[in-house]
């Protein structure tokens, strides 16, 4: 499998607007793969991150659909697209539409984001959920939101 993840910009505001990402997946292997689940990972550098830290939500169906998260080890995962997964022939390929924005109290900082892309996988007679693909972190930061400019009146002199 081939996971990529397009449209992560190098600085985002807390409390910012929405930012639209592209996930791709790619079947390169001569099999269906079927259940395939696309996870993105969020983690901060020496930062520990909270749930209402980000809001992912994801395209499915001509509607957004919230993406719920989960906390471990200080980061944060959440399963993108269909609840069943995702299923590719061999050879074909499938992007998703995401976007985020970060929680006005967001750490501010240095982050990373990352794509998982996990597959029921026979071993040894049972059936592991293992990780088939996996995306090249992409780091950004994250800096206090500016205070809207306020309009000043025009004086004629």
């Amino acid at each position: 499998m081939v996971v990529t993840l397009r449209g992560v910009r190098s600085v985002y505001a807390a409390g910012g607007r929405w930012s639209t990402l592209r996930l791709t997946v790619h079947n390169g292997t001569r099999t269906v793969c079927r259940r395939l689940r696309p996870v993105l990972v969020y983690g901060a550098r020496n930062r520990t991150l909270r749930v209402d830290a980000v809001r992912l939500e994801t395209r499915l169906g001509g509607h957004w659909r919230a993406v719920p998260l989960s906390a471990a080890l200080g980061e944060l995962t959440g399963a993108v697209g269909p609840a069943a997964g995702l299923r590719l022939h061999s050879g074909q390929t499938t992007t998703l539409t995401l976007r985020m924005r970060l929680a006005r109290g967001a750490p501010h900082g240095e982050w990373l984001s990352l794509a998982v892309a996990y597959a029921p996988v026979p071993h040894q007679g049972t059936t592991v959920i293992w990780p088939v693909g996996v995306t090249n972190p992409a780091y950004f930061r994250v800096v206090p939101k500016r205070p809207a400019a306020r309009a000043t009146p025009f004086h004629s002199g």
